[in-house]
């Protein structure tokens, strides 16, 4: 029997922008999607031997883009990081995904990569419930996969 391998869990991690950049985690994310879409347009086509029939679908890709949505807990520790160094401007992500091994850790099964931008940062405080966040990145680019070795 074979089994799909899934993930656990994932972690959201933004880079310093550096040349050698060092990543650091979104703290408080518990929850993440992602979004990959490819962008075509269709048209129909007839035969010319018979075209009396109803032409075929022919689609044209047009492009690619990307989304990932992170949600979880609200934090406070990092609201100033997400307001000066991060909202509204271009920084590479990962998207790191983990299956849940029994350690601290977890087992790394694959990465996402790339440029994007943090256009939204939602905040639910609640008096007499918990307090979430939600960040949505827009994708600029490629957004490419490594598997863990």
């Amino acid at each position: 029997m074979s089994l799909p391998v899934e993930y656990d869990f994932a972690l959201i991690k933004y880079s310093d922008m550096e040349v050698v950049p060092a990543f650091t985690t979104l703290c408080g994310v518990q929850d993440v999607t992602v979004n990959q879409v490819a962008e075509t347009s269709s048209r129909r086509v007839r035969d010319c031997a018979t075209p009396n029939t109803p032409g075929a679908q022919k689609l044209k890709i047009l492009g690619t883009s990307w989304t990932a949505t992170g949600t979880g807990l609200t934090n406070s520790t990092i609201r100033t990081v997400i307001e000066t160094e991060l909202f509204a401007k271009k920084i590479n992500y990962k998207i790191e995904y983990y299956a849940d091994d029994g350690t601290a850790t977890g087992d790394l099964l694959g990465t996402h990569a790339g440029l994007a931008v943090l256009n939204a940062d939602n905040m639910s405080i609640s008096t007499e419930g918990e307090s979430s966040q939600e960040f949505t990145f827009e994708g600029e680019g490629e957004l490419t996969y490594t598997a863990a070795p």
